[in-house]
């Protein structure tokens, strides 16, 4: 009986080896995506700061359009020119802030999935504790 239990023994190292090797995996690829959902999120700072900041730009050069319409109408209209490339700007980087929440959305649901993974192996490995 005893030769029995040497025999179970290695075995059952190297499936505790293999699981404590997932369960490394698992923590590193959870490290990599909140750092990656952290890099996200500094990200989407930066693009909405941008786009206050150029929505502030917008509204100081509509004051400066009413100023220059009463000077010269010919400029009225290529400063109007400008403003609307500053408007689809806004609107491109609001459209990227937009695919950017969504990824964002994605690497959360991902990062649950995996919080998920890493709870379902912890509890096998307590079973296998218990046993």
């Amino acid at each position: 009986m005893d030769e029995n239990k040497l025999q179970w023994a290695p075995a059952g190292l190297e499936r505790f080896s293999r699981l404590e090797e997932k369960i490394f995996q698992t923590v590193e690829e959870i490290k990599a995506i909140r750092k990656e959902n952290d890099d996200l999120c500094t990200k989407n700072s930066l693009l909405n700061e941008q786009v206050n900041e150029q929505i502030k730009g917008n509204e100081a050069l509509r004051c400066e359009i009413d100023r220059l319409t009463a000077q010269n109408t010919g400029e009225y209209e290529k400063l109007r020119s400008e403003n609307n490339g500053l408007l689809q700007q806004i609107e491109t980087m609001r459209q990227s802030e937009t695919e950017t929440l969504e990824l964002l959305a994605q690497f959360e649901k991902e990062r649950e999935e995996l919080r998920d993974r890493v709870e379902r192996t912890l509890t096998l490995l307590k079973s296998l504790d218990d046993h």
